[in-house]
């Protein structure tokens, strides 16, 4: 009878539940899709994540919450510093994740707190003094000349005791307030590591590790899962003979950017995030995440990005090492943003965007654009753009009508997850067209506004779709042989309320370009009168039809 009992607390707990009720989880629904479950619902987070620096007073952030709920944010990402939580060594203040907590609960925001411990963007400047200043207990990585990088090591298991232990503190911390409310839906793990300046750490010990056999554990992964990993692993591990022993030189090479420096760099960053995920779960098993400064694809070469990071390149090490990581995050501030989601969208990791819009490098209003293709092509956990408190969103900025539109639809966009009724579609560089392939019908999308056209496409039924977004001029093609044609039906502007469908305008004319033509999103008479804020849901009825109109093109071709 006690083994029973203890088998079902297990369970319960394994489940995520504490105190009696669930917690914020990861679960797969029936399309193999995973969401962000909170309160016993999928969750979308419409997010922002602050700068690095702004929550850490309450002072500071007093001013901000207001405007952070005027952008229509439902979670706020917030960094908590390992230095200002042990400022001593195990002498531990909460006070400012408590006061960080309540204050999001006064607005109705969730919180996804950012780990600042170990390392923050490669280095070390979130640590306490007390670990900085005693470097033969808690050793830095050196360079080939035996000088003392910036960077505490990655191989140090004192440091790693140290940063676990005050993460298992954070977490229990979090159990104990906010285990009922749900408050904190995530915690990241660190920010940004890996090595800067060089492939891999030279120092003795790191040397003398680096001539060591690889783990067995890493190539029986290798040879159990060929198929799945990345193939630059498996094709440099095939190059140099497949071996099932033998030192990371010899069994991966550095002759494909210095991969075998990488890969033992990854591997103890991996492990060492695993123990901090290990012992948070136990605390406190809300999900945990690790993020990734990405691999710029003109410079390829580890060290100018941090070596061994949670980078798509090392996505197949962190799923082996830190098996207690639910998934890997992308920073993605890329040209190519479309890309780099699909790097990180494979082995069953779900995507998740805590960083985007370069504002340092001008970049302004691409937010509600890369929100919209996020949320609905990669069915994303969330999307966040950094530094969401910076002046630059005020309550004139399109994303604050963006999330209000992904806020309406989330019901039906979570609904949607992994169906294939789903598609995202978003203007990147010069690009002046799209096409979205419904199977018996396209959708092509033109982009002829003086902004980035952006939004989404999800089927209803045979023959209705709904279409939200900004910036875009929409038509059908089937592509039926026998029904060639496209004839438009009913044409409505609205919004949902309470799951039910509410009709603000009905559409024609000028708007729908003569009902034959397709639709303008934002439905405007002239293309002039469009603007960044005017997001807009649109619900088409097509029909094929046997002859075309216009001699077989739509108006915009």
């Amino acid at each position: 009878m006690q083994k029973a009992i203890t088998s079902i607390l297990l369970f319960l707990f394994s489940a995520g539940f504490v105190y009696g009720q669930q917690i914020p989880h990861l679960k797969r629904n029936k399309n193999n899709i995973v969401q962000l479950i909170v309160n016993d619902k999928p969750y979308i987070m419409l997010a922002g994540e602050l700068m690095n620096s702004s929550a850490s007073t309450l002072e500071s952030m007093a001013p901000k919450w207001e405007r952070l709920k005027t952008l229509n944010l439902n979670t706020v990402l917030a960094t908590v510093a390992w230095e200002q939580i042990e400022p001593e060594e195990g002498q531990y203040d909460f006070s400012i994740v408590e006061g960080l907590i309540k204050e999001a609960r006064k607005h109705d925001l969730k919180l996804v707190f950012l780990w600042f411990g170990s390392w923050k963007n490669g280095s070390s400047g979130y640590a306490p003094h007390w670990i900085m200043r005693d470097t033969k207990r808690f050793p830095r990585m050196k360079t080939d000349k035996g000088e003392n990088r910036p960077f505490l090591a990655n191989y140090s298991e004192n440091l790693a005791k140290a940063d676990t232990k005050a993460f298992g503190a954070l977490m229990n911390f979090i159990k104990q307030i906010d285990s009922k409310e749900h408050t904190v839906l995530m915690v990241q793990i660190e920010n940004e590591i890996g090595l800067l300046g060089d492939s891999r750490d030279r120092s003795a010990t790191a040397e003398e590790l680096f001539r060591k056999e690889v783990p067995g554990k890493l190539i029986q992964y290798l040879q159990k899962n060929e198929k799945q990993i990345l193939p630059e692993i498996i094709n440099q591990w095939k190059a140099h003979g497949k071996k099932a022993k033998g030192n990371w030189l010899e069994l991966f090479g550095n002759d494909s950017n210095r991969l075998a420096d990488e890969l033992f760099m990854g591997w103890y960053y991996a492990r060492f995030v695993e123990q901090l995920a290990a012992e948070g779960k136990r605390d406190y098993p809300i999900p945990l995440f690790v993020n990734a400064w990405t691999i710029y694809p003109e410079d390829p070469n580890p060290g100018n990005y941090p070596s061994g990071g949670p980078n798509h390149r090392m996505l197949d090490i962190y799923q082996l090492a830190a098996p207690s990581v639910d998934f890997l995050a992308i920073d993605n501030y890329n040209d190519d943003y479309v890309s780099q989601l699909r790097q990180y969208n494979r082995n069953g990791n779900p995507v998740f965007v805590p960083e985007a819009v370069a504002l340092w490098r001008g970049e302004k209003w691409s937010g509600p654009a890369k929100a919209f293709y996020t949320l609905s092509e990669f069915n994303a956990l969330g999307f966040s753009p950094f530094a969401i408190d910076n002046d630059v969103y005020d309550e004139k900025h399109p994303l604050k009508d963006a999330y209000r539109v992904l806020d309406n639809l989330m019901p039906l966009m979570a609904k949607e997850h992994g169906s294939g009724n789903m598609k995202g579609f978003m203007q990147q560089g010069d690009n002046k067209s799209d096409k979205i392939d419904f199977g018996d019908y396209d959708i092509n999308i033109h982009y002829n506004y003086p902004y980035q056209g952006y939004g989404l496409a999800i089927r209803l039924s045979a023959d209705e779709f709904l279409i939200a977004g900004n910036g875009a001029d929409v038509s059908f093609q089937s592509k039926d042989k026998n029904l060639p044609g496209i004839s438009y039906g009913t044409i409505r502007e609205g919004y949902y309320k309470d799951g039910e469908w509410k009709t603000t305008k009905y559409l024609g004319g000028d708007e729908a370009m003569q009902g034959v033509g397709g639709v303008k999103i934002p439905p405007v008479y002239l293309s002039e009168d469009a603007n960044q804020n005017l997001v807009t849901i649109i619900r088409i009825k097509v029909i094929p039809v046997e002859s075309a109109t216009y001699n077989n093109k739509n108006i915009f071709d």
